[in-house]
């Protein structure tokens, strides 16, 4: 991946994992020191890699945690495999399936489909978010009541485009589903979006490349393509829309492939 190394910091004092001194030998990442003027950096701390933003005189830090929190209490009491996401997924018939997230971002729906039996691979182009996920991933195999399930997450640094074009189509390693969540809203000017939110449209923006990941995993998926919507917004791609699954907030659009 080329994508131009992302700056964190660590003490010398800091005992480094495996996956962090990986992230530096395959230049990810490129260590700064204390006195670098970063407005956006990593930072390795206490055994855990954690983002940081400094904006509009606002200092936002947070990092990837599948172990405690939202994601412990998603795991516990999300409503299993009968919520929307796994039934949009189809893994409540299909638990074999395995699956591609290709926009993994925070990999929060990632770790809910692990959760639920799903082999899934995070697909991430920005170092930082890949850092931080490979971060969180590793820190989750750590713990007694997690490790299975970050076990079945494995994060690959690629943009999702070319990743799926250079599937080989005849391999029956090809993802039986490959979810979307490629919206990044425009911030409200009369609510202040969550931090996570805001580092992400700091470090990505607004997606712009949609429709083309669309048409390729498309192709490249097995069984179905599912995309993650807002529930007000438009279809990517109305015509070939097989059916949708409705969340509270959000709704999952279902493209199902036909046999051939």
């Amino acid at each position: 991946m080329s994508s131009k190394p992302f700056p964190i910091f660590f003490s010398e004092s800091d005992l480094l994992s495996a996956d962090i001194k990986t992230l530096l030998e395959t230049d990810c990442c490129r260590a700064i020191n204390a006195n670098d003027e970063e407005t956006c950096f990593l930072n390795y701390n206490d055994e855990s890699l954690s983002i940081n933003l400094h904006l509009n005189n606002e200092s936002l830090s947070f990092c990837v945690d599948f172990v405690a929190g939202k994601a412990k209490h998603r795991r516990q009491y999300g409503g299993g495999k009968k919520q929307p996401l796994a039934k949009a997924c189809g893994i409540d018939k299909h638990p074999e399936w395995a699956i591609l997230d290709a926009t993994a971002g925070l990999g929060k729906d990632a770790f809910v489909l692990a959760s639920l039996g799903a082999d899934i691979t995070l697909c991430e182009q920005h170092p930082a978010l890949y850092a931080l996920l490979t971060d969180g991933i590793y820190r989750a195999s750590q713990d007694i009541d997690v490790a299975a399930i970050a076990n079945r997450m494995k994060c690959v640094h690629h943009n999702s485009v070319d990743y799926l074009m250079s599937l080989d189509s005849s391999l029956l390693t090809r993802p039986d589903v490959i979810y979307l969540d490629p919206m990044y809203p425009e911030r409200k000017k009369s609510a202040k979006i969550k931090k996570e939110m805001q580092v992400l449209q700091h470090l990505v923006g607004h997606a712009n490349d949609e429709n083309e990941l669309f048409v390729v995993a498309l192709k490249a998926a097995r069984h179905r393509v599912v995309v993650k919507r807002p529930k007000s917004a438009k279809a990517l791609i109305n015509s070939k829309l097989s059916y949708t699954v409705s969340s509270v907030n959000t709704r999952y659009d279902v493209y199902v492939k036909q046999p051939v």
